[in-house]
């Protein structure tokens, strides 16, 4: 990522944190791209080589990998996608 590419957010449906951090960083106009692994399962194969941890939101700027959104996550199972 260059440093004009928007910040990746990795959601799935069923999930009120990725609801959350989408709803805040639209609200506070940041510029990001969310990939929902609910409707693209291909995607699952590049968050994996992100980190390993199994729950969302993942969220990356740039080099700097965060999992979750204001302490709260869902694991891939509460969302449906283990």
């Amino acid at each position: 990522m260059s440093p004009v590419d928007p910040v990746l957010v990795f959601t799935a449906d069923g999930c009120p944190h990725c609801r959350a951090v989408v709803g805040d960083f639209s609200a506070r106009n940041v510029r990001f791209r969310e990939i929902n692994l609910s409707r693209e399962p291909e995607q699952m194969a590049r968050l994996r080589s992100l980190c390993w941890e199994h729950r969302l939101p993942v969220i990356v700027d740039h080099e700097r990998v965060s999992i979750g959104f204001r302490g709260g996550s869902s694991s891939f199972g509460e969302v449906g996608l283990e």
